[in-house]
């Protein structure tokens, strides 16, 4: 049986009523739907999706609050959270991947600028990721390169979830991740931050790489 908020005024609705229809929220959001028993497919193709989405949301779990931002940003005005936009763009590339070329480390946010370029160089236990900066719109600033780290992996079977990050705020921009274990192949992904003329922040989409660490 559905509950009521204010029944004399229909504010909102929960629950299912006769077995017809169910009322419920989604991020402050009322919405209604029709009621239906809930399918288990098993077929190859969704069991992979599964198998990468539960990858992901293991990934983002463990992942730094700096990664987190640019999805967050990303999702920001949308009927969406930032883990929701980070399995948006990388599930159905991830699903019959076998390994991690094809993850999305920054998909951009608010206009920011893509670097101009990527080069990853591998010393002790440390990957430095240098970035070529873009030509800057009027009034905008570089905030700071973040460079993300992950041991290259098939998402269908491995499960080495823990990610690293490192930022650099002034130029060469070169963040230097480190704390890796030593030759192991690890995917990498780097993008800016930017301040806009406006105080606001956005972020460029990533540009990828792979190094090992010595």
């Amino acid at each position: 049986m559905a509950k009521t908020t204010a029944p004399l005024l229909g504010f909102g609705a929960s629950g299912q009523i006769a077995k017809t229809q169910v009322y419920s929220t989604w991020k402050g959001r009322l919405y209604a739907r029709k009621h239906v028993i809930p399918a288990n497919p098993q077929t190859a193709n969704q069991t992979k999706t599964r198998t990468a989405f539960t990858w992901l949301m293991a990934v983002w779990k463990l992942s730094a609050t700096e990664w987190q931002d640019v999805w967050n940003a990303y999702a920001q005005g949308q009927v969406m959270t930032g883990r929701n936009a980070m399995g948006k763009f990388n599930v159905s590339p991830l699903r019959s991947a076998t390994d991690l070329s094809t993850l999305v480390f920054s998909p951009g946010a608010k206009g920011g600028l893509a670097p101009l370029s990527i080069a990853v160089a591998p010393s002790a236990s440390t990957l430095t990721v240098t970035l070529g900066a873009p030509t800057l719109p009027t009034g905008w600033t570089i905030a700071k390169a973040i460079a993300v780290a992950i041991q290259d992996q098939d998402p269908q079977t491995d499960a080495f979830y823990n990610s690293f990050v490192a930022d650099d705020a002034s130029a060469p921009y070169a963040p230097a991740i480190t704390g890796l274990v030593t030759g192991t192949l690890y995917r990498v992904g780097a993008y800016f931050q930017y301040t806009k003329p406006d105080g606001t922040t956005a972020y460029g989409t990533a540009l990828t790489g792979t190094g090992t660490p010595t």
